[in-house]
C-alpha cells in the first residue's frame, strides 16, 4: 500500500543573535512564525522570514522551515 503525506501546518523559525559567549562566540534565541500556509513555496517562505527578521532589533543568523504532515494509507 501506498502512504501518501498530507501537509497540515508550517512553521518558520528566526536564529536571532541574542549575546556573546563566555568564548567569543555568538549565542543564539529562537523567533517562530506559526500557521504559515503549507503551500507556500521556500523562496516565498524565506522572503517571508527576512521581511520579519528585518523588523527585528537584533541580527537573524539564520532561517529555517518546518512542516508537518500528516501520513496516511493511499
Amino acid at each position: 500500500m501506498a502512504v501518501i503525506a498530507k501537509k497540515q501546518a508550517t512553521k518558520l523559525v528566526l536564529a536571532v543573535e541574542n549575546g556573546v559567549a563566555a568564548d567569543g562566540s555568538a549565542t543564539y534565541g529562537q523567533v517562530g512564525i506559526r500557521n504559515v500556509n503549507p503551500e507556500l513555496t521556500d523562496e516565498n517562505a524565506y522572503d517571508v522570514a527576512s521581511a520579519v527578521g528585518g523588523l527585528q532589533a537584533l541580527p537573524v543568523g539564520s532561517i529555517a522551515r518546518q512542516d508537518t504532515s500528516v501520513l496516511a494509507l493511499a
